[in-house]
């Protein structure tokens, strides 16, 4: 292979080397989550009924610690979790009254940002989960930051069923996980780790202009 193709062959995976690298790190997502669950009987986040036999629900959520993805992909943003005390199976449930809750995303990559969802949260939980009725319905399913969009996963009706807790194991507490499609658009602005990405690639198209040089002296 003479110098000129050889250069060409050079200057060829430098320039994909360089585009993969920004086409990747525009799709790094990084973020996590903050809540806030409010109402009649909610101390710290944590909101509790009791039912008529003086068994004792509770509601609370578990936030998503700082985690990377590679978007396009389905994220998860937390926990709602369900208890019942004492742990021991008995018949009946228990109405919570309207509660407001708020999910925060906290992004950090590619470009720093927050938004969030919200709405009220409705409904009971029995001991009998296919009975249970509480679920939260924010106002709106999606919003970007900064050219990254989150879509909350729910049902038809726009709504999250939170599942009650059981009396299997593993069941009590139970967990139901808030999960969104998240993507990017072509405008996010890359981390600056992704500059770091290219730094193979200008290397390659050094190497390509210095043998192009030595071959037109």
């Amino acid at each position: 292979m003479g110098r000129r193709s050889l250069a060409r062959a050079v200057l060829t995976v430098s320039l994909s080397m360089a585009l993969g690298a920004v086409s990747a790190g525009a799709q790094v997502v990084t973020f996590s989550t903050s809540s806030a669950l409010t109402g009649p009987n909610c101390v710290a986040n944590i909101c509790s009924v009791a039912e008529p036999a003086a068994f004792v629900f509770s509601l609370t959520y578990l936030n998503a610690a700082s985690t990377s993805y590679l978007a396009p992909t389905l994220v998860d943003l937390g926990q709602f979790s369900t208890e019942f005390t004492p742990d021991r199976f008995n018949f009946g449930g228990a109405t919570f009254p309207t509660l407001s809750f708020t999910l925060t995303i906290n992004q950090t990559a590619p470009v720093p940002g927050s938004n969030a969802f919200s709405g009220s949260i409705t409904g009971a939980l029995t001991f009998n989960p296919s009975s249970s009725t509480l679920v939260w319905s924010p106002t709106a399913t999606s919003f970007s930051i900064d050219g990254v969009t989150y879509t909350l996963v729910t049902d038809n009706s726009g709504n999250i069923r939170i599942l009650a807790p059981t009396t299997g194991v593993g069941g009590n507490p139970n967990v139901t996980s808030v999960k969104a499609d998240v993507s990017v658009a072509t405008t996010a602005v890359p981390e600056p780790a992704t500059l770091l990405l290219l730094a193979p690639g200008l290397v390659g198209l050094g190497l390509a202009a210095r043998v192009r040089s030595r071959k037109n002296r």
